[in-house]
């Protein structure tokens, strides 16, 4: 349910490549794009130097194929939970228990043939195979024409939470992998996750369970020779550097886009920042520090979006001594300069790339709005900085400070070491910031710049101080149980199970709800509490455990910055006075569905020559 993306400043964004509004030479456009040309399009870490066809495959080409060449039911109008703009799903009705799902008419192949509700049956079923969410929210599918689809919800699902899981299903070809899906697979999938509602830990030993993991594997090592797609791309030719992707007669709505196709590319900053200033490349996600920002706004054609988009937290150990005090984590919220580390990494400018939290909520500014009124924002500790807050808080719990360095009850000074992905150098600066401040305050601390694998592995192990965080979404529990829940705070299933991540409880004292287990309660709220009177309940519960616990520290916010340029192209979608508008927002929550909406509803065209 919780989108996230994660914008690291040294991984790979694009590189050189055919410029924009090159033809096609190699003849790849066909009849659909024409002599249109081409959208250069340059966002950050998409493929390897590997890559599959199979979306199953663990190197599939999910980023290049959704919402371009391969459709979702539905894509969601960020930052709401109720709204959705419909693509394969025409239209949708949820009455008595379940939603039905009228599968555009329209809708097609790029083979020529319709898009079915087998299609999109077929895909659930495999889905299930490998744990796709919302068949936590479903007992059964039902398809009672060529066009419909019927999910059955599990007695007491919300209705908006089964939409969030299943409208971002990518639907699949019937005639490339409808093979795998049997009878007994079709009874194997149903059995199992009516048992796994019920306990999950027992479902796991089933023999159903052991033989869809037997299917799961042949899926996933099936080669495809060709990607068939239903979206308004399609997948001509790749390489390591680049995928050729002409427009799709066949899609739907082909005659409002404008463009011949995408000339996709891939490769690393180096790259891509030359490519923009001399207009080869039209658009990209890359990020800009304040020296390439300001070289940017300074470049004819030169535009620029910046919704928000994600955050950036600092997550305490809160199980290691001396973190595992309260007291000790307010005593740091008090003495960590946010503003100051986040205009280290992204400076004063504005669309620099980043905005420091004022209050430590938990929740993103853009969440704050719908779920959190100022009167209650207003009741919250916004820790500013106070090395006399600090001091007293840490004396009461026994630290003595002895010349320039602080002490713990133990006797050993007090020290501490973040964690970090050497490849974010934006957050390496943060770090680096805050380490300084704390050392100046007495608390000696450093960084530990490492690879993303090996920081990955350890803050879910628990060995950690201080580790690097990223929380997204558009569902404010969501946020929550990103911390909270058990992918990061008490693991009990996937590849860290039984770790302790951020030892946060498990059990504690929340407000309004009592004594709870926290990972476990968060995860089950996140999966069963809809948008109303007590989802905005939950949220305030939570953002008061969040800010008076710190067991992280919220401490800026992702301005996520799209460079584009109307040398080649006009009638980008349009900008407010902050340079976002609600089309620009979902880009900013799901890059390649909100281009693809913008491209749908006629945006983008090639600039008279």
């Amino acid at each position: 349910m919780i989108a996230l993306s994660l914008v690291l400043t040294g991984c790979t964004a694009g590189t050189a490549g055919m410029g924009s509004g090159t033809n096609d030479p190699a003849g790849t456009s066909g009849s659909a794009g024409g002599s249109a040309p081409y959208l250069a399009y340059s966002p950050c870490c998409s493929w390897g130097t590997t890559w599959s066809n199979n979306p199953y495959n663990v190197n599939g080409l999910s980023n290049i194929l959704n919402n371009f060449v391969l459709m979702p039911l539905a894509i969601p109008k960020y930052p709401s939970l109720t709204e959705y703009v419909p693509q394969l799903a025409e239209s949708w009705q949820a009455r008595n228990g379940s939603i039905t799902l009228k599968i555009r008419q329209a809708a097609k192949w790029e083979d020529g043939t319709p898009v079915t509700s087998k299609d999109v049956y077929d895909t659930a079923i495999l889905d299930a195979t490998r744990g796709d969410a919302f068949w936590n929210d479903i007992t059964k599918i039902d398809t009672p024409d060529q066009h419909t689809v019927v999910f059955t919800l599990k007695k007491g699902q919300p209705v908006a939470l089964a939409q969030s899981d299943l409208f971002g299903m990518i639907t699949y070809p019937s005639s490339v992998y409808g093979k795998f899906v049997t009878d007994q697979l079709e009874s194997d999938v149903v059995s199992y996750w009516t048992a796994y509602q019920k306990d999950p830990d027992k479902a796991s030993k089933m023999p159903e369970f052991k033989r869809m993991g037997k299917t799961f594997k042949k899926v996933a090592s099936y080669e495809v020779d060709k990607v068939i797609g239903n979206g308004p791309f399609k997948l001509k030719n790749i390489t390591t550097k680049e995928a050729k992707m002409p427009k799709s007669a066949t899609f739907w709505a082909a005659d409002k886009i404008k463009i011949g196709g995408l000339d996709y590319t891939n490769g690393d900053t180096t790259v891509i920042y030359p490519q923009m200033f001399s207009g080869q490349t039209d658009m990209s996600n890359v990020y800009m520090p304040p020296p390439i920002l300001k070289r940017w706004k300074n470049t004819e054609n030169a535009q620029l979006a910046l919704p928000l988009a994600f955050g950036f937290a600092m997550g305490f150990n809160n199980h290691k001594y001396p973190l595992n005090i309260k007291e000790v984590r307010q005593a740091l919220a008090y003495v960590i300069p946010r503003e100051q580390i986040s205009n280290a990494a992204y400076g004063t400018e504005a669309g620099a790339g980043g905005t420091w939290k004022e209050v430590n909520t938990g929740i993103s500014p853009s969440l704050e709005k719908l779920y959190l009124p100022q009167d209650k924002i207003n009741k919250l500790n916004k820790y500013p900085v106070d090395p006399a807050k600090a001091t007293q808080l840490l004396k009461s719990k026994g630290f003595t400070k002895k010349g320039d360095t602080w002490i713990t009850p133990k006797g050993k000074p007090f020290k501490l070491t973040f964690l970090v992905n050497s490849a974010t150098s934006d957050i390496v600066t943060s770090f680096n910031s805050a380490a300084k401040a704390l050392t100046a305050f007495g608390i000696k601390a450093d960084v530990n710049a490492t690879s993303g694998a090996q920081q990955d592995a350890d803050q879910h192990k628990g060995d950690f101080d201080i580790g690097m965080y990223f929380v997204g979404g558009n569902n404010p529990l969501g946020m929550y149980a990103a911390m909270l829940g058990p992918g990061n705070n008490f693991s009990s299933a996937g590849n860290y199970a039984d770790t302790r991540g951020l030892g946060f409880g498990p059990t504690m004292n929340v407000p309004g709800l009592g004594e709870v287990d926290v990972p476990k309660t968060i995860d089950k709220q996140t999966r069963s509490v809809a948008p109303g009177p007590e989802m905005n309940k939950q949220v305030w519960n939570w953002a008061q455990l969040v800010n008076d616990e710190v067991p992280y520290i919220w401490y800026s916010t992702k301005v996520y910055q799209f460079p584009y340029s109307t040398k080649n192209f006009t009638n980008w979608p349009p900008v407010d006075k902050n340079n976002t508008s609600p089309l620009w927002d979902i880009i900013g929550a799901n890059l390649s569905g909100g281009l693809s909406l913008a491209l749908q509803q006629g945006y983008i065209t090639p600039k008279a020559k």
